[in-house]
């Protein structure tokens, strides 16, 4: 019996860790003097997981893109976009395009390159921020799941279905008494049906009892709530998948700035290179923020522009003195 359950243990780890698929996302940014930036993109990995909306791919007309995608069988594929941007251009906060996914579900990255030109100075700032998911304060076995998916802790998906379905009562406008029924009911449903599953079951059969809780929601609401609450759970739904569908996705950033640094927080840096290196666990809960900071200093305008404001200050003493005389 011990061996059996450890055998049945070993093949839902297995079938977990197949839903996931590793993609390695490179960016380079290189910042000209005029403040104009050059961006490159290169994803390599598995074709399903690449062409996925986990992170959505730079396919918009502006960018070069070149891609293995169409390829016969391969072990791995190939996507790579170059796109050069003018001074202080806004980049975009997600590359996806399409309608099928709402936006608060999808993977932003707020990412800025600003130049300012002070004729005495000029500055090069580089901030970007990867969204973070909120994983522990919404479903924390998930996060557990995360942090070690070798070890999948016992209920995880139990706990995020449960989230979903509540969390779609929580953010529909459900009249006041009607509420606390389907609450009672869906957690009746929980104790009693959902809780008596084990975990590999539920992941075999997830598309019915996700339907089923759906559906005890649902029902007791007014009708014309339905829609509502439809779109409410699919928002959730998708950003619980695209959460799920990064977990084996890497990331690293370079970034070239002119100047002479003067702040920075990346991981490591080579001759004028910076770099960023990191993972789900890194923005999981919180945003990831990149940031760099550099300036031109340029030592005989400010000279100039002292000795013009001496000048200038003096010539306007010497008025002032003179119509007093007057």
């Amino acid at each position: 019996m011990v061996i059996q359950n450890k055998i049945k243990q070993l093949i839902y780890t297995g079938v977990i860790l197949l839903i996931f698929s590793c993609v390695e996302h490179k960016f380079s940014f290189t910042v000209s003097p005029d403040g104009s930036y050059e961006v490159k993109y290169k994803g390599h990995g598995d074709k399903n997981d690449l062409m996925d909306f986990d992170f959505s791919l730079p396919t918009d007309a502006k960018w070069t893109i070149n891609s293995t995608l169409e390829n016969t069988e391969a072990e791995s594929y190939d996507y790579t976009a170059h796109r050069l941007f003018n001074r202080n251009e806004y980049f975009p906060n997600t590359f996806y395009k399409g309608d099928s996914i709402y936006f608060e579900s999808l993977l932003k990255h707020k990412i800025k390159v600003k130049h300012f030109n002070w004729f005495f100075r000029e500055t090069f700032s580089f901030d970007a921020e990867i969204e973070g998911r909120n994983v522990g304060s919404k479903y924390p076995l998930v996060e557990q799941f995360i942090l070690d998916t070798e070890n999948p802790p016992k209920g995880w998906l139990k706990e995020a279905i449960m989230y979903l379905l509540t969390e779609t009562l929580n953010q529909a406008d459900i009249e006041w008494n009607t509420r606390p029924i389907i609450n009672s009911e869906l957690l009746n449903w929980k104790n009693n049906e959902l809780e008596m599953l084990s975990d590999s079951t539920l992941l075999d059969e997830i598309e019915f009892y996700k339907n089923m809780g759906l559906d005890i929601i649902m029902q007791p609401a007014s009708p014309h709530l339905y829609n509502e609450m439809d779109s409410i759970f699919k928002t959730l739904e998708d950003e619980l998948q695209i959460t799920l569908d990064l977990i084996d996705d890497s990331f690293s950033f370079q970034l070239i700035l002119p100047g002479n640094l003067e702040s920075t927080n990346a991981d490591s840096t080579a001759s004028d290179t910076l770099f960023w290196e990191f993972g789900l666990q890194n923005y999981m809960n919180e945003n990831f923020v990149m940031q760099a900071h550099s300036k031109i200093n340029y030592p005989r305008r400010q000279k100039t522009g002292i000795f013009i404001a001496f000048i200038t200050i003096l010539i306007f003493w010497r008025l002032r003195i003179r119509r007093r005389r007057i």
